[in-house]
């Protein structure tokens, strides 16, 4: 079985009228006001390039996050 094949969706994240939701596999849930999920955005892009090298440095396959 390849590394490929292991891989599952670990989190759905939803934009919802009252702000954000991260929901875990196992049901865990956190929920973000808007004025929370800019915070917590904005930090994200402030660390993207430590967080894209991380991600690199943690996998031998070539890391690609696409968003629609």
């Amino acid at each position: 079985m390849s590394h490929m094949e292991n891989i599952k969706e670990k989190y759905t994240i939803r934009v919802t009228e009252s702000g954000v939701v991260i929901q875990k596999g196992d049901k865990t849930r956190l929920e973000f006001t808007p004025v929370e999920a800019l915070m917590l955005l904005d930090i994200l892009k402030n660390e993207e390039s430590a967080i894209k090298r991380m991600a690199e440095e943690a996998t031998p396959l070539p890391t690609r996050i696409r968003f629609r």
